[in-house]
C-alpha cells in the first residue's frame, strides 16, 4: 500500500493494539479482561481463525441488565459478536482504507478498525484517530506539493510572458516604417494601423520599396494567433524578402510565396494556412496591381473621395497560402492617379459583433474609408478602427487587427 505521494504507509505501523479471547470465553470472563486492557474492542479468535469482534460496551450493557449476570456471563462471547465490524486487509489501497472510514455511520465511526493478513488472519486493531491523523498528513504534503506547484506554475508563467513581451517588442519592431515618403523623390506613401490580439500576433504588413516610382504592400494573416503564428509571420516576412525580383508581379510574387510555405508546411504534419493580399502602386506607369490568395478585398479609394473594391476576379481570386502546392495566381490592373490610395486589412476588423449579433461588416468599413470630413492616411484608420470597437458589444477586438494603405502622393 502507498500514499497519494507514492510513499509506502505500511497498515501494520498503524495497529495499536492486538488484544483477543477465545471464542469460548464466557462473557464474564471478557468483561473482566476489558477492565484490565482498557480496551474498547477485543478479537474473539477460533485458534488463528478470526470468528469477529467483541465491543465493551454491548458487554457491559448485556451482563448490566436485569438479571443479565445470571443469564449471560456463563455465555460464550461468540455469541455475542458485533454484526458488522469494519475488517480491512493490509494490503487494501490507501484511498479506499479511508473512503471505508469515511463511509460509516456516525455511532460506528470511532469503532476500532480489524486489521487482517492477505489470508484474513488477525493482525491486530487500527484506532480511528490514526488513520485520520495519516489523512491529515497526507492532505497536508498534498497541499504543500500543490503550493509548491503553484509557484512553480506562477515562475514559469512570469517567464513566458516575459518572453512574449519581447517577442512582441521585436514583432512590432520588425514592421516596417510607415507615415512618410521612402525617399526625397519617393511618389508614394504607407499608412498603417497594427494591434495583435494577445502578446504576439498572426496578422502582419510588409512594404516593399520597388524603386523611386513604385512599391509594394503585402498583408497577411495567418490562421489563428499566439506563438505559432507569429512564428510563421516571420517566415512569410523572410521569403518575401527573397522575392524582390517579383515584386512588380503580385501574381508570380503570391505563387513563390506559396511554393515557399508548402515546402516548410509539408515537413510540419500540420494543416497551417495564410491568407494574403498584395498590391503594387507604380506611380511612373499610373497603375495598381493587386492579387489576392484567400483575404478580405481591398479598397481603392480615389482622390474625390470615392471607394471601390480593389481589381479581383471575384472575392477570393485564389486559395489562402500554403493550401494547394504549385496554384498560379493572378493579378489585376486599375489605372490610378496623385491621391488615390489603396487600403487592404484583415478581417478582425470587421468581424466585430454588436451585442444583437450583427457584424460589422465590410459595408461599414467601407463607408468609413469613404469619410471626407476625416484626412486620408493613418488618421482615418484610426477613425475606422474606433468606429469598429465602439460597434463590438466589448469595445475590444478578440482578433489581431491590421489595416495597411498604399498611397499615390501628390506633390512628393
Amino acid at each position: 500500500m502507498s500514499s497519494a505521494s507514492g510513499a509506502p504507509v505500511p497498515l501494520r505501523s498503524l495497529v495499536g493494539h492486538s488484544e483477543a479471547v477465545a471464542a469460548e470465553t464466557p462473557l464474564e470472563e471478557v468483561h473482566r479482561r476489558f477492565a484490565e486492557t482498557r480496551r474498547d474492542f477485543l478479537a474473539v479468535l477460533a485458534g488463528p481463525e478470526l470468528v469477529g469482534v467483541c465491543a465493551r460496551r454491548s458487554i457491559a450493557m448485556l451482563l448490566g441488565a436485569r438479571f443479565g449476570f445470571a443469564l449471560y456471563a456463563r455465555r460464550p462471547v461468540r455469541e455475542h459478536l458485533l454484526a458488522d465490524p469494519l475488517r480491512l486487509s493490509e494490503s487494501s489501497p490507501l484511498p479506499e482504507v479511508l473512503a471505508a472510514i469515511a463511509g460509516r455511520s456516525d455511532e460506528l465511526f470511532f469503532d476500532d478498525v480489524v486489521l487482517v493478513d492477505p489470508v484474513g488472519a488477525f493482525i491486530g486493531f487500527i484506532f480511528v484517530h490514526a488513520l485520520v491523523r495519516l489523512q491529515t498528513d497526507l492532505m497536508l504534503r498534498n497541499i504543500a506539493a500543490l503550493e509548491a506547484s503553484r509557484r512553480d506554475i506562477a515562475d514559469k508563467n512570469r517567464a513566458l510572458e516575459a518572453d512574449l513581451a519581447m517577442a512582441r517588442e521585436v514583432q512590432l519592431a520588425m514592421l516596417p516604417a510607415v507615415g512618410g515618403a521612402a525617399g526625397p523623390l519617393d511618389r508614394w506613401r504607407g499608412h498603417a494601423y497594427y494591434a495583435p490580439a494577445s502578446g504576439v500576433g498572426g496578422d502582419f504588413f510588409q512594404l516593399l520599396r520597388i524603386s523611386e516610382t513604385a512599391a509594394g504592400l503585402l498583408i497577411c494573416d495567418v490562421m489563428g494567433h499566439g506563438v505559432r503564428s507569429a512564428l510563421v509571420t516571420a517566415l512569410v516576412r523572410a521569403f518575401a524578402e527573397n522575392l524582390r525580383a517579383e515584386a512588380l508581379d503580385p501574381g508570380a510574387l503570391l505563387t513563390h510565396l506559396n511554393q515557399d510555405l508548402m515546402g516548410v508546411l509539408r515537413q510540419t504534419g500540420r494543416l497551417l494556412f495564410v491568407t494574403a493580399a498584395y498590391l503594387v502602386i507604380d506611380t511612373a506607369a499610373g497603375t495598381l496591381r493587386y492579387g489576392q490568395a484567400g483575404h478580405p478585398t481591398g479598397f481603392l479609394r480615389r482622390a474625390a473621395g470615392t471607394v471601390e473594391l480593389l481589381p479581383a476576379e471575384g472575392e477570393v481570386p485564389g486559395p489562402a497560402l500554403g493550401l494547394i502546392a504549385g496554384f498560379p495566381y493572378a493579378a489585376g490592373t486599375t489605372p490610378i492617379a496623385a491621391g488615390d490610395w489603396a487600403v487592404v486589412f484583415t478581417d478582425g476588423i470587421f468581424e466585430v459583433m454588436n451585442a444583437d449579433g450583427e457584424e460589422w461588416g465590410r459595408d461599414r468599413l467601407r463607408a468609413e474609408l469613404g469619410r471626407s470630413e476625416v484626412p486620408p492616411g493613418e488618421e482615418l484608420l484610426r477613425s475606422a478602427v474606433a468606429s469598429a470597437a465602439r460597434f463590438a458589444a466589448t469595445g475590444t477586438f478578440e482578433d489581431d487587427v491590421c489595416l495597411a494603405a498604399l498611397e499615390f502622393a501628390a506633390g512628393v
